[in-house]
């Protein structure tokens, strides 16, 4: 019984952390960037680069379409809101290092 709850532990452990719908936007919008100099752009392909089942990819692209950061007329395209957003993210998830790096690790020293 005891190895049971071991083992359901280190599973919990190895699992990866939920990603925020943040994150996920940014992983779809980079995607999206990186295929932009494709023809056309299907969805299932940017959905299978992101790891994600196809119905919570498509409730999140929606999203995105809503609030304008990616146009879908024939085929997927990044906005340029959309580009906008994956520099700011960028810079702020650097930022958040350094300040772990600079302040957090420097504590435990």
């Amino acid at each position: 019984m005891e190895s049971l709850v071991n083992k359901k532990k280190q599973e919990q452990t190895h699992r990866k952390a939920r990603r925020s719908k943040l994150e996920i936007y940014y992983n779809i919008l980079t995607e999206l960037k990186k295929e932009s100099n494709l023809e056309q752009i299907k969805p299932t392909r940017i959905q299978q680069k992101c790891n994600m089942s196809y119905d919570k990819f498509s409730k999140n692209l929606l999203e995105l379409q809503k609030r304008k950061l990616v146009a879908d007329d024939q085929s997927l395209k990044i906005t340029d809101k959309g580009i906008q957003l994956i520099n700011d993210y960028s810079k702020i998830n650097d930022f958040l290092e350094k300040m772990k790096l600079d302040y957090i690790e420097e504590e435990s020293k």
